[in-house]
Formats: structure tokens, sequence, C-alpha cells
């Protein structure tokens, strides 16, 4: 999983006829540097360009953190009614799962400077 703002909405008329419905953002993921400009850390491996198309099934909006699940848990987030053994059938690779309130980021101890609430 990973943190995200998300910076817009796509729009498809035309789709795999199972994810009609699905509600679909572009998310950019954050950087730990993002979180935490005090912290001196290694790229996360995204550039600042870098947006993700995610499905949205909690009704995020522009200019909210959300949390993104990528691979078979985006699936299952899609479909939680799938029995055992029974596969997901809609072919998405990554999902809003929670709307962020607030997150901290820092060693313990430290103040609250790296802590955001919205």
């Amino acid at each position: 999983m990973f943190l995200a703002r998300v910076v817009g909405t796509v729009w498809s008329t035309v789709k795999w006829r199972n994810l009609d419905g699905v509600k679909f953002l572009v998310v950019r993921p954050y950087h730990l540097a993002d979180l935490a400009p005090t912290l001196s850390v290694e790229s996360s491996g995204f550039s600042a360009a870098d947006g993700v198309v995610v499905a949205d099934i909690l009704g995020a909006g522009v200019g909210e953190d959300v949390v993104i699940a990528y691979g078979h848990s985006a699936r299952m987030a899609l479909e939680p009614h799938l029995g055992d053994g029974q596969l997901p059938t809609r072919p998405v690779d990554a999902a809003v799962v929670a709307i962020v309130d607030r997150y901290e980021v820092g060693a313990e101890g430290e103040d609250d400077e790296d802590s955001h609430s919205k």
C-alpha cells in the first residue's frame, strides 16, 4: 500500500464491461520526504510527475489524501463478497482503500512538526 494525494478524475465511456459503475481517480504517490521534509530518505521510485489511475469505491475527492492498495489486494477491495476459491472479475491494479484524516511521520519523541491533519 502507499499514501497518495488525489489530483484528478478519469472519465471513460468505453471500458471493460465489469468496470461499469467504477469511478477512477488520478493520484500522485507521496515520497516520504513529502510527508516529513526533515527526514533524510531515499527516493520511493516515483517521480514528482508520476500519476497512478486507481479505482475508487469510497468517494474520495480531488485534494484528499488516500491509502492505495495494489495488485490482488486492490481487486479484493472491489469485490469483497467473493467466496473461497473465487477469483476477482475486475481488471484493476490499484484501488483507494482508505481516505486519510491524519498522518504522522517521524521518530518517536520528536515534536509534532511532521504531523498533519485535514
